[in-house]
């Protein structure tokens, strides 16, 4: 990896920087396109009065807010993340908000919390990061009461696919943008990793996630950073590159531009 690459590759659960944008950025960015995927982890939490969940890697915390709202004040809304930028601005936002929701940095290797603590523990976008995805999981398991459940949703790199004309040049371009992810297919894995923590009845869904336009894309996946890196760095000739970019933003001026791509989630239960 090159020093041009190198500034937003992350460390073992270091996300203080994703795909070439600060984290606040990109989850600020990424939350409208994953708009239905949020719904849907929501609604199978069923974070209901006195329910206690727990966020892990909980990011700028709006999910937790979220939770918070239906959990209400005898239930319990936990974030926990690495990045102690990112915990101290959920804070921020839960103070003006008024939510009863707690924030603390945490490792997703070393929860502080005793065992079975949560009736669900959830998860997004945040286990591709770890160096120990299976360490994580288990962790999630063991602060779970029996009974309870976790949730874990992470997207599959491998299958992004940009309508773009240069098939060859683009796939390239994001097998080698999204290798700077610990573990950019890990979607694929949850099944399994859910269940060899000894998770019992997982069940995987696998949901669509449709980009459109160029922003949009961008602001999830980093799509035009990566086709300029790409050209810089020679990953791909610049000719091609610039093409590409061309290319998508005059769809993107047409209204014709999408990108797609797919979220997994994996849920199971902590046998009683």
């Amino acid at each position: 990896m090159t020093d041009a690459t190198a500034a937003f590759h992350g460390e073992p659960g270091d996300t203080s920087t994703l795909l070439g944008q600060s984290a606040e950025r990109y989850l600020d960015r990424a939350a409208g396109s994953l708009a239905a995927v949020k719904a849907e982890i929501l609604r199978r939490l069923a974070p209901a009065p006195g329910r206690r969940v727990l966020d892990v890697g909980c990011g700028n915390g709006t999910d937790v807010l979220e939770i918070a709202r239906h959990v209400g004040p005898t239930g319990a809304a936990v974030g926990v993340d690495v990045n102690e930028e990112a915990v101290a601005g959920a804070i921020a936002r839960s103070l003006a908000a008024g939510a009863a929701a707690s924030f603390q940095v945490a490792s997703a290797h070393a929860l502080p919390f005793p065992d079975a603590s949560f009736d669900v523990c959830r998860s997004e976008r945040m286990v591709q990061h770890l160096a120990d995805p299976a360490g994580a999981v288990r962790e999630m398991l063991r602060v779970t009461r029996p009974g309870g459940r976790v949730l874990v949703a992470d997207p599959d790199h491998g299958m992004w696919a940009p309508d773009l004309t240069d098939i060859e040049a683009a796939r390239t371009v994001l097998t080698w943008w999204f290798d700077h992810i610990r573990n950019p297919w890990i979607g694929r894995r949850l099944h399994g990793l859910l269940g060899a923590a000894g998770l019992c009845d997982v069940e995987v869904t696998v949901m669509p996630v449709v980009l459109r336009g160029v922003a949009a894309a961008d602001g999830l996946t980093g799509l035009v950073g990566a086709l300029r890196r790409a050209g810089e760095l020679g990953v791909i000739p610049a000719d091609r590159a610039r093409a590409m970019r061309e290319e998508a933003a005059l769809r993107d001026t047409q209204g014709g531009f999408q990108m797609y791509g797919a979220m997994v989630l994996a849920e199971g239960r902590r046998s009683e």
